[in-house]
C-alpha cells in the first residue's frame, strides 16, 4: 500500500502513549502500510490565498490520502477532509463524541437507554437552582478518563466541584443504581471486538487508570443488538463504547471514546487491536480510492 497516511497526536499524548504508537508504526510496516507519524504541533492549517493550506514544520505540504487522527481536533479533521483526506475517525465522530452532552443529544430517542442527562453552561448552573436529582454525578462535557467527574448530594457540593472542572461546558446526571462497574465495547467498523467489564470496590468510576480492574465480559444478544444500534448511527474506524448498569444489570449508555486506548483489552486479551484497525483501514483506502466509488447502481 504506497499510498502516504499520516498517524497523528500532539505531544503530550505521544509521550505518554509511545508504547502504543511504536506497536502501531510497527503493524503498518508488517502490513507494508505507508505511515508517518506527524507531530499535531508541527502542523498549521488553515487558509492561504483564499484556498486551504496546511504547513508542516514551517514548510508547506499536501494533504495525505489518509490520516488516523489520535488526537482531539474535530477542526483539522474536517480541513483534512474537505481537502480529500480520509480520516479515521471522521470529523463528525470528533465532534459529537468528544462531547458527552452532544453524545446524549444525538442519541436521543433512538430506545437507547441512558440515564436522566442535563446540559450546563457552569456560570448557569450556579444560578440555576438545580434540585432536579440527588445524588448526581457532574461530569465535564469534554473530560476523558474519568477525570473532571464527581458525585454530590446536594446543591452545595453541586456548585463546589465545579471549580473543580476545567470544561466551560457540563453534564448533570442521575447517579446509576449499580456504581463502580462499568463496560467497555471496542469497536472497529461495524463490528464487535471485545468487550472489557472494569470493576472498583473503592470509587462509583470504575476506570482502569485509576485503579479499577478489569476482565473480558462476554456479550448476550440482547446487548450486542443495543451496541450494533449504536455503531450503526457512526461510521466508526476505532472506538470504544462505555456503558453502566443498572439494578438488574442491563447496560445503560455512557459514552464514546473517540480516541480510545488498549490497555484494559491488551492486558486481559491477546486480540491484536491495532492489526485489526489497520486492516480495516487498507480495506476502508482500496474503496475510498476506488475508481467506482462514485458511480451509481443501475438496476
Amino acid at each position: 500500500m504506497s499510498s502516504i497516511g499520516w498517524l497523528l497526536y500532539n505531544k503530550e499524548d505521544l509521550n505518554r502513549n509511545r508504547e502504543f504508537v511504536n506497536w502501531f508504526l510497527e503493524e503498518a510496516k508488517e502490513l507494508k502500510i505507508n505511515l508517518k507519524l506527524i507531530v499535531k504541533e508541527d502542523l498549521s492549517f488553515g487558509v492561504k490565498d483564499n484556498m486551504l493550506s496546511l504547513t508542516y514544520k514551517d514548510e508547506s505540504i499536501n494533504p495525505p490520502v489518509f490520516a488516523v487522527v489520535r488526537n482531539i481536533d474535530s477542526l483539522l479533521s474536517t480541513q483534512l477532509e474537505l481537502m480529500g483526506t480520509k480520516v479515521f475517525n471522521n470529523s463528525s465522530i470528533s465532534f459529537i463524541c468528544n462531547n458527552k452532552a452532544r453524545t446524549h443529544q444525538y442519541l436521543a430517542g433512538m430506545g437507547i437507554p441512558m440515564m436522566d442527562t442535563y446540559f450546563f453552561k457552569k456560570r448557569e448552573l450556579i444560578n440555576s437552582g438545580f434540585t432536579e436529582f440527588y445524588p448526581a454525578v457532574v461530569k465535564a462535557a469534554g473530560g476523558r478518563g474519568g477525570s473532571e467527574v464527581f458525585k454530590v448530594f446536594d446543591e452545595k457540593e453541586l456548585i463546589g466541584v465545579l471549580n473543580k472542572i476545567n470544561d466551560e461546558n457540563v453534564v448533570v446526571q442521575r447517579l446509576c443504581s449499580n456504581p463502580g462497574k462499568d463496560l467497555r465495547v471496542f469497536v472497529v467498523g461495524n463490528k464487535i471486538i471485545a468487550a472489557i467489564l472494569r470493576y472498583s470496590d473503592k470509587s462509583f468510576k470504575a476506570n482502569f487508570s485509576l485503579g479499577g480492574k478489569a476482565r473480558l465480559y462476554e456479550l448476550n444478544e440482547k446487548e450486542k443488538e443495543l451496541i450494533h444500534k449504536i455503531i450503526n448511527k457512526f461510521n466508526t474506524g476505532f472506538a470504544g463504547i462505555d456503558f453502566i448498569f443498572d439494578k438488574d444489570n442491563n447496560l445503560i449508555f455512557n459514552e464514546i471514546e473517540d480516541v480510545v486506548g488498549s490497555r484494559t483489552l491488551s492486558a486481559n486479551s491477546d486480540i491484536n487491536i491495532v492489526r485489526i484497525y489497520l486492516e480495516f483501514i487498507k480495506d476502508e483506502i482500496v474503496r475510498f480510492q476506488s475508481p467506482d466509488k462514485n458511480k451509481k447502481t443501475v438496476r
